[in-house]
């Protein structure tokens, strides 16, 4: 009779042992090394179930769920970024999503041209509506609380590399990009403009056609100075760049006539002066290049005809035109219209 009830106890013994095993020590995650899964703002248990099922992130969903229930994690669902590993068993599952451990995700700002461009991106990296924020950049409210207007908004963002929470909210999306600005526009920086007698905006839309301009960055403080000489003396800025930014014309492979001719306050052939903003997302070393410009007397710059990517520099128009003249015809023999 002993013997009959010790066998009972350890079956018993055994069995809650394997249960025991199956809910809170077996590894639960299908992946081979690990999965990202997101959980967005306002989803229910019902929503994070679907969402690990859709991305077949479990082994075994009904050991998640029971324990998800023992640890009360189905009553109060955190959103964000959420990475498993493969080797994660249901008890630390249930516990980086029921504590909100996430994942940050990269924002990786580059050379973006324009509002929506950019606004995409933040879409598609953070939660955050990109439509939303759209609806901010070309809000006259929004922009004057930074003292910019709908053209200039994109000049308060600098391009970097940051780290955000997935489900950022607009306000410390706002908060966390008016820090890098602060952190690039130092004591120093500011000093410079002023002594260029431009403000921080103008800084930066010059900057963006300096960016477009040049294929080396070593030649960016060189073209910005061009720029700066032409500022000096009322001479249209004359920049092809801003003639693509114009007409939206991203793809084309030369600046012609039906360019020029576009009307559009972009037009820096028909308008002294620089344009209304940026006509891309600046780097900060091309920033740099027009605060720490190279003092020279040329007022004019054309692509070398061996078609290295470099520049010409001239003072003169005859010579620039000796330049540009070369430049059309190997252009027209590489048949580029």
């Amino acid at each position: 009779m002993r013997g009959v009830i010790i066998g009972i106890l350890l079956i018993i013994g055994l069995s809650i042992t394997g249960v025991g095993y199956w809910l809170f020590v077996s590894p639960n995650v299908k992946a081979a090394k690990q999965l990202t899964i997101k959980i967005p703002t306002g989803s229910s248990f019902k929503d994070v179930l679907r969402i690990l099922r859709q991305n077949h992130a479990l082994k075994d969903e009904l050991s998640f769920e029971l324990v998800s229930k023992l640890k009360k994690y189905d009553r109060h669902v955190l959103p964000g970024n959420y990475v498993l590993r493969s080797n994660m068993n249901n008890r630390q599952i249930v516990n980086l999503l029921k504590f909100g451990w996430q994942t940050p995700v990269k924002l990786v700002i580059y050379n973006m041209r324009t509002k929506e461009d950019f606004a995409g991106l933040v879409g598609r990296t953070l939660e955050l509506d990109s439509v939303t924020l759209l609806e901010k950049f070309n809000d006259q409210t929004f922009c004057e609380n930074y003292g910019l207007d709908t053209n200039t908004i994109l000049s308060r963002f600098i391009v970097d590399n940051y780290e955000f929470y997935w489900n950022t909210s607009l306000e410390k999306f706002v908060t966390k990009m008016e820090e890098g600005y602060n952190a690039f526009w130092n004591e120093e920086r500011k000093g410079q403009a002023n002594a260029l007698n431009m403000t921080l905006a103008q800084i930066t839309t010059l900057a963006s056609i300096v960016e477009k301009e040049v294929i080396f960055d070593k030649e960016m403080p060189t073209v910005a100075g061009v720029y700066l000489n032409r500022i000096r003396i009322g001479m249209p800025l004359q920049a092809d760049p801003t003639l693509v930014f114009a007409l939206r014309d991203f793809d084309t492979r030369r600046v012609t006539q039906y360019h020029k001719d576009f009307n559009s306050p972009y037009n820096t052939y028909m308008y002294a002066g620089l344009p209304p903003g940026p006509i891309c997302m600046p780097r900060k070393k091309s920033i740099d290049a027009v605060l720490n410009a190279q003092w020279h007397q040329y007022l004019y710059f054309c692509a070398n005809p061996d078609m290295s990517g470099y520049s010409i520099f001239s003072k003169t128009y005859d010579d620039q035109m000796k330049v540009a003249a070369q430049y059309r015809k190997k252009l027209n023999q590489m048949n580029i219209h």
